[in-house]
């Protein structure tokens, strides 16, 4: 199958690229002009320029028979601009492919789109952003297939997000929130393989959540995390209200650098307070799909990729 990939340089892009490639898609992956393409260099893919943001989408889509979009904003310095990449950008290119004829578009969204437990809702500006490209794409007329995907914490070689906390971890300090936040991570190649699967098996209702089956608290997570630095690290429990002031630091140094903060208050919230956790019967029984990497395998290759490449 030619299949289009977007945001195939970033962490979890670049990974799905390379699932793609291994299970014999042509893929041809959208890059910005101002795109790190490392990490997709060695794959010799074809690539297009495309700006989510903009409201061209290249003709390079004609021919094309599945999208993968996976492409789009985690960090924005607004609401607006979430939503103009976030669920504007998805519209036009769901648009732009159901005119060219493509048969599936796989779209992978998050769990931010349906909010922590218990909440009815999402409850930042990128889970509205992200739940609003859900709806843009159901609302797109023609017979392309669609099936979106929820993932909730993807980590794994190539984060950039983790690492500072790998690094606190390898030099023997945790600092894990405080209270009974329960997460679900999904390691990377996981959500690879139920990507994979999404593009071949029957078209699910969906919206299908993605993540491991065990839950976890933070103070078993930085347990995982100790074991895999290899360190006997000191776990420091620290309040919600630390974290939302963190953000809000990074927040306002953001505005003289110029560039969207690795943590915000949303993602501090997030980490400190809410529960994202996840029934995946569903995905496993629409898509055939399992899980196979647990948290501390995952923790634990992660840590090692870090160290390969001088990261750690």
């Amino acid at each position: 199958m030619r299949t289009l990939l977007t945001g195939g340089t970033g962490f979890l892009g670049s990974h799905i690229a390379e699932g793609l490639v291994a299970a014999g898609h042509d893929v041809v992956c959208s890059v910005r002009r101002t795109s790190d393409t490392r990490w997709i260099d060695p794959l010799g893919l074809e690539t297009v320029i495309l700006d989510l943001g903009a409201d061209a989408v290249p003709d390079a889509i004609a021919g094309i028979e599945q999208v993968v979009h996976c492409g789009g904003l985690t960090r924005a310095r607004s609401e607006v601009r979430f939503l103009r990449v976030n669920a504007e950008g998805t519209a036009a290119l769901a648009r732009a492919a159901a005119a060219a004829g493509v048969r599936r578009f796989v779209y992978i969204s998050s769990l931010a789109a349906r909010g922590p437990e218990g909440a009815g809702g999402p409850i930042s500006p990128y889970g509205r952003s992200k739940e609003a490209g859900e709806r843009a794409l159901a609302t797109v007329e023609g017979d392309m297939e669609r099936v979106v995907l929820r993932p909730g914490g993807v980590y794994g070689p190539r984060d950039p997000d983790l690492l500072p906390l790998f690094k606190l971890a390898a030099k023997g300090w945790i600092a894990i929130p405080a209270g009974a936040p329960v997460l679900q991570p999904v390691y990377v190649d996981d959500l690879v393989s139920v990507t994979l699967a999404a593009l071949s098996s029957p078209v699910p209702a969906g919206p299908l959540p993605v993540a491991h089956p065990a839950r976890h608290g933070w103070p078993a997570l930085a347990l995982a995390l100790a074991e895999a630095v290899g360190v006997d690290a000191r776990i420091l429990k620290v309040p919600p209200a630390a974290f939302w002031t963190v953000g809000l630091l990074s927040e306002v140094a953001a505005r003289f650098t110029g560039t969207p903060p690795a943590m915000d208050r949303r993602r501090a919230r997030d980490m400190s307070r809410h529960r994202w956790t996840a029934d995946i019967d569903e995905t496993r029984e629409a898509l055939g799909w399992e899980p196979r990497v647990d948290i501390r395998q995952g923790l634990t290759r992660t840590a090692a990729w870090y160290r390969d490449q001088g990261w750690l």
